[in-house]
């Protein structure tokens, strides 16, 4: 046997065989289409519940503090909120005495048997005559000015010449304790007096005069119903 060109023989030389060929990657299945158009619609739907739950007012933010409005300011919780002010009273006076008149003058002749004074009508009502009803007789018929009730009813009552003016309560406890139906008056002295159709009147003696004129300062209330 031959040697060609001097080196050593190769393999034997089959038939040519092809390269087997290249596999294909597997390929991942393909999501329908509806499965995209539920997560498309999911998405938003989420975000907004997200959104509408934060925005809502007293919504908290996870420290304890509450959220802030939607004009910038912090909300206020129930239990912050100033008390309710008591309701104001539907009858405003009712169980106290009323002034119905004065403080005020009421001018009247003293001359001999005086003038009748009533005191239960809107104004006192001065006479130089017996009036009915008249509540107190403003008079000097015995030289010497004096207050007399109509009937000698111990509807009277003097008070100290010193002190603060009473109030109606004090003036119908006064007449309670101390009436009389006569005093002696002279300038400066006060009285409390019931008049007969259940009024309190507080009287201060301004000018009494042996005759002409002399002066009263009135005040007249309208006492509650008991």
């Amino acid at each position: 046997m031959s040697v060609h060109n001097g080196g050593p023989a190769g393999p034997p030389q089959g038939p040519h065989q092809p390269y087997p060929p290249h596999p294909h990657p597997p390929q991942s299945p393909q999501q329908p289409r509806w499965a995209w158009w539920v997560v498309g619609i999911v998405i938003p739907v989420v975000g907004i519940l997200i959104t509408v739950l934060v925005s809502r007012p007293g919504s908290s933010d996870g420290d304890g503090k509450a959220a802030p409005a939607s004009d910038g300011r912090p909300s206020v919780s129930p239990s912050s909120s100033a008390p309710a002010q008591p309701p104001a009273s539907a009858t405003p006076g009712a169980g106290t005495a009323q002034v119905r008149y004065g403080p005020a003058d009421v001018a009247a002749d003293v001359t001999n048997s005086g003038s009748y004074i009533e005191l239960d009508t809107s104004q006192p009502v001065v006479s130089g005559s017996s009036v009915k009803g008249a509540d107190v007789i403003f008079g000097a018929s015995l030289g010497d000015p004096t207050l007399f009730v109509p009937g000698s009813a111990s509807n009277l009552a003097p008070l100290p010449a010193s002190g603060p003016a009473p109030s109606a309560g004090e003036c119908a406890e006064s007449v309670d304790r101390n009436g009389t139906y006569t005093a002696d008056v002279k300038r400066g002295d006060r009285f409390c007096l019931l008049t007969d159709q259940g009024h309190v009147a507080y009287l201060r003696v301004v000018t009494a005069p042996s005759t002409g004129q002399g002066k009263l300062n009135v005040t007249v209330w309208d006492m509650p119903a008991a």
